[in-house]
């Protein structure tokens, strides 16, 4: 599915689970696409869900449009509701994605109906403790040089094209276990890779402008956020640190806060059809 931007451009979209259900917006993680909708695919038709995922300007399949803050991207969101004819949608972000999903309910709430973030990944400045080393070191290049972040993470997908399984063993190596077994399993290694590499189809520009606006102000405050909101985070997680989340739910008036015990920052989408089940609402 493609959605026309006003100046011709388009932005790619992915759709999952039943069409003609009340549609629920996927905010895909950083360095990943629309293609990683397809790992819900069982719990959409499960719930009777339509998930609906559009890449962001300039990875996958979507055209460029320069951000100048985060909450900018909102207007591409709005022109995917309007395509799909829908008056409002339930949001889920997913990692970095979970930020963007929050620009949503901040500054289009009347198209949104609840909010759904998983082991979102917080604003500049918040702790990092908790994080692996490696991840935290990636974040701290990519507040500082956000281009040098977006080519490095495209030289990896050049790896993962030539040599998926050195590329796996370099993604997975400071994961915690149950994160490795979670990619370990055929259908979520391939959900995993696929959406990776069409990240980068068209380079790593769109990569790099995520970087950019995430590890600046968002141009929004979570304080404003009034849609119902509920925030779920495993315990296990050192991608993204368990206070972020903890940080959202505070930040977010009457936010809900659920930990997993356990999981992971990969494991906790094994815990689908119960994790999702408030999007049906």
């Amino acid at each position: 599915m493609e959605v026309s931007r006003h100046d011709g451009s388009v932005i790619a979209c992915e759709v999952a689970g039943e069409r003609d259900a009340a549609p629920v917006l996927l905010c895909h993680g950083l360095a990943d696409s629309r293609l990683s909708v397809h790992f819900l695919t069982e719990v959409a038709h499960e719930l009777g869900l339509c998930i609906v995922a559009p890449d962001r300007p300039g990875v996958g399949g979507s055209d460029p449009r320069r951000l100048r803050r985060l909450v900018d991207w909102t207007e591409d969101a709005a022109l995917v509701l309007d395509a799909l004819r829908a008056d409002s949608a339930a949001l889920l972000g997913i990692s970095a994605g979970g930020p963007y999903a929050a620009a949503c309910a901040a500054a289009i709430p009347g198209r949104v109906r609840n909010l759904m973030l998983v082991a979102p990944l917080g604003l500049p400045g918040w702790p990092t403790h908790g994080m692996a080393s490696g991840e935290r070191l990636s974040l701290e290049i990519a507040r500082r040089v956000p281009a040098f972040g977006g080519w490095f993470l495209g030289r990896l997908a050049t790896l993962a094209r030539r040599s998926p399984q050195l590329f796996f063993h370099l993604a997975t190596s400071e994961l915690p276990g149950i994160d490795r077994r979670a990619l370990e399993q055929p259908a979520m290694r391939d959900s995993f890779l696929t959406s990776y590499l069409e990240a980068f189809r068209h380079g790593s520009g769109g990569v790099a402008q995520d970087l950019r606006v995430l590890t600046q102000p968002w141009g929004f405050e979570l304080g404003t956020i009034e849609v119902p909101t509920s925030v779920h985070h495993g315990d296990a997680d050192n991608t993204v640190p368990l206070q972020h989340a903890q940080l959202f739910a505070q930040a977010i008036p009457g936010a809900r806060f659920q930990l997993h015990p356990g999981h992971g920052h990969f494991s906790i989408l094994e815990a689908a059809p119960e994790l999702f089940a408030a999007l049906t609402g």
